[in-house]
């Protein structure tokens, strides 16, 4: 049986086609863009008691970007993500690192609705990507299926997304999955402005899930201070559990140097969960967010509550910000990191890592990026996966794009 979300999604597409624009034979020619990027990146990564290994990874994309005078908008981007060396011979013809990482299209200026409505594959980034988002860290990026509607309000926005993550009768599934989310901007004046933004993600697995998370943002800006509070609450069940949990976020930065610089106090809590074995959890999830953006450069948190052992995360960070010129920056993160929760454990104490990055802008098509983290791995990492000592991770990295 087709999902809820999934018919809703269908009926809203066919029932919007009889308002879209019509093609006129007096229009102009569409507007074609092609592009591309080629990006290998050399790692090297020894996490503390674990031998060091080394990696290149390389991601090639092509764009096709066609506007049509119609009011639609097709794109399309093939990607092939892969390993040096991973293939079995030098003659391999099998692509099977190939796949379409974005393919949908759009209608601008929807009669009677207004506003813009985005149809199939796509990156999604919503708020500040904390819980959905299109980190470009990873190799492969994250793509969702989908409708996405955007609705302008003046300086204000509003935006609707219905997802489809898992499909029963696709081979790779056994039940479904799905999410919708709204959000909502608005300009405060003096006051900065605010976002709204709710989602809810379900899923029929054995382990039911009917998970609400609900909360907003509001940013602020007193020269040279800027501020931002984030405060989100996830409820309903999670994997058949009752969930109760709470996620906050405060930021303060200031600008040095002219401008060129900042310096910025960071603080995250991610609840976690004292006594795991009971009917109810308090581990708030991140969902789909940007990890990598966020909890360290070095990866040891990319997937919660997993890599916290459902005990939650608090993130004590300093971040240390200079662009010298147009091409040329540096970056320096301080986090120390703990556990929300002690959850019966010695220790609440994961680690600290620090990060260090330069990024160069070599003539107009070439980034270059290049970074180093280290990280005193705690107690608490030695519990729950086995990693002690001292976490070492270097990377240097090239993206050509046309």
């Amino acid at each position: 049986m087709p999902s809820r979300i999934s018919v809703v999604s269908f009926a809203l597409v066919l029932g919007l086609l009889p308002f879209l624009p019509s093609p006129s034979s007096a229009q102009s020619q569409p507007s074609v863009t092609w592009g591309g990027e080629i990006r290998p990146r050399l790692e090297s990564r020894r996490n503390g008691n674990v031998p060091r290994h080394q990696t290149i990874s390389m991601r090639t994309r092509l764009m096709l970007d066609a506007r049509l005078p119609s009011g639609f908008h097709l794109f399309f981007q093939p990607q092939d993500v892969r390993m040096w060396g991973e293939e079995g011979n030098e003659r391999d013809m099998v692509a099977d690192a190939v796949d379409v990482h974005q393919a949908y299209f759009e209608v601008e200026d929807l009669p009677a609705f207004g506003g813009r409505l985005r149809v199939g594959r796509q990156e999604v980034a919503l708020e500040e990507e904390r819980f959905i988002g299109a980190p470009d860290w990873g190799q492969a990026g994250q793509t969702f299926d989908g409708v996405r509607w955007f609705r302008p309000l003046g300086e204000d926005r509003l935006e609707l997304l219905l997802i489809k993550l898992k499909e029963a009768q696709a081979q790779a599934h056994d039940h479904e999955e799905e999410l919708v989310a709204l959000w909502f901007t608005k300009k405060l004046g003096r006051w900065g402005s605010g976002d709204l933004v709710a989602l809810h993600d379900r899923s029929t697995a054995t382990a039911r899930t009917s998970q609400y998370t609900v909360g907003g943002l509001w940013k602020g800006s007193l020269a040279p201070l800027s501020f931002r509070a984030h405060v989100m609450g996830q409820f309903g069940e999670r994997d058949g559990k009752d969930v109760r949990a709470s996620f906050l976020a405060l930021q303060g930065t200031v600008e040095v140097a002219g401008g060129k610089g900042a310096v910025t106090l960071w603080y995250d809590r991610l609840s976690g969960d004292e006594t795991p074995g009971d009917a109810e959890t308090r581990t708030f999830t991140a969902l789909f967010g940007a990890r990598n953006r966020y909890y360290g450069n070095a990866d040891y948190f990319t997937e919660i509550p997993r890599d916290t052992g459902g005990l939650g995360l608090q993130d004590a960070a300093l971040k240390l910000a200079f662009r010298a010129s147009s091409t040329f920056s540096l970056n320096l993160d301080l986090h120390a990191f703990r556990s929300a929760a002690k959850g019966g454990r010695d220790s609440r104490r994961f680690g600290e890592e620090a990060d260090l990055q330069l990024r160069y802008r070599f003539r107009q098509a070439m980034d270059i990026r290049a970074g180093y983290c280290l990280t005193q791995l705690g107690p608490l990492l030695e519990a729950l996966r086995g990693l002690e000592g001292t976490g070492h991770f270097g990377y240097v990295m090239t993206s050509v794009k046309f």
